[in-house]
């Protein structure tokens, strides 16, 4: 559901305020809730791959953070760090008026906002079925899982500007796959989207080699 690139009736891509980070003190906090639960190795699996089980219905009525709390509270069930009854009961006994518990660990802190700056830059590249200026075409496909494959490029023809390197490949486990070459690959507006009266303009992806195939 979360592959909606592309589609019609959904609103613009670009909305006033969309450059803000948050709306609420709350959206922040689910951030930082979620980006610990992964440093410190807390809950299970992928949030990325998690929010995409969500219903149709249900991802499309909620927010973004509102995703991002979702999948951050079965990635912990599915660890075990917490029980299915445990938030309800803390709703529950925040709302009887007890505090909010509170923590505080700078070593810690400090060690999530070293973690959350580092670079993974890509792998050189081994080997490579593709070079630049080679004309590829995006599979056409509707994988059941997790893809990092846009919709609406599928199908579409377009040339590779780059190598950019090695990196793992994500719709298996997912991000437990294999490394592959990674492309950045560009394509021309009137082939992904149809001619516009906003004129023409180059669409650049960086896509997974088993996406691609010879045009």
């Amino acid at each position: 559901m979360h592959d909606m690139g592309g589609m019609h009736g959904f609103g613009g891509v670009l909305t006033p305020g969309s450059d803000r980070v948050a709306e609420h003190p709350w959206e922040l906090r689910v951030f930082a809730l979620s980006t610990l639960v992964g440093i410190h190795g807390i809950g299970a699996g992928s949030g990325r791959a998690i929010r995409e089980e969500m219903a149709p219905a249900d991802y499309l009525a909620a927010g973004y953070y509102d995703r991002w709390l979702w999948s951050t509270e079965r990635r912990l069930l599915r660890r075990g760090t917490i029980v299915d009854d445990d938030v309800d009961n803390w709703v529950a006994r925040l709302r009887a008026g007890e505090r909010v518990p509170g923590r505080e660990d700078p070593e810690a802190a400090r060690r999530v906002v070293d973690a959350t700056l580092e670079a993974s830059p890509l792998r050189p590249a081994e080997s490579a079925r593709f070079a630049p200026s080679d004309r590829v075409r995006v599979r056409r496909m509707r994988p059941a899982g997790h893809t990092r494959c846009p919709r609406y490029v599928r199908g579409v023809t377009g040339i590779v500007e780059t190598l950019r390197g090695m990196d793992v490949f994500p719709d298996i486990g997912p991000y437990g796959g294999p490394d592959e070459a990674v492309y950045a690959v560009a394509f021309d507006s009137d082939d992904v989207f149809g001619p516009s009266t906003e004129g023409r303009w180059t669409i650049v992806l960086d896509l997974f080699e088993s996406y691609l195939e010879p045009a």
